[in-house]
């Protein structure tokens, strides 16, 4: 091999290296601490609907949704993603796991 052909392929391993160690870097590697889809978190969503749906006689889903938001177990900050939509997914969720489940 020539000298340049050594260049050019040193060139190539040093910016696949680069982009390899970029790309380690650009994706996250540990779990954020506001992340509301671990199974605890949607575990603890489960319990504060069944308590807040319990609470009153077959709520729609948009009381059920604010009756969670004011129950004293749910942290804003944690769950700042949840919403309607997210509640409608966690009560299929829920009757997936529990096909008897009546809302």
């Amino acid at each position: 091999m020539k000298t340049i052909e050594w260049i050019m392929m040193a060139a190539f391993i040093a910016g696949l290296g680069l982009s390899v160690w970029k790309l380690y870097y650009f994706f996250p590697t540990k779990r954020l601490s506001d992340d509301d889809t671990t199974p605890e978190s949607v575990a603890l969503l489960e319990r504060i609907m069944l308590e807040c749906n319990n609470m009153y006689d077959q709520p729609d889903e948009e009381s059920l949704y604010r009756i969670m938001t004011e129950h004293p177990e749910f942290d804003p900050k944690h769950f700042w993603r949840f919403n309607e939509n997210r509640l409608r997914h966690l009560i299929e969720h829920y009757r997936l796991k529990y096909p008897d489940f009546r809302r």
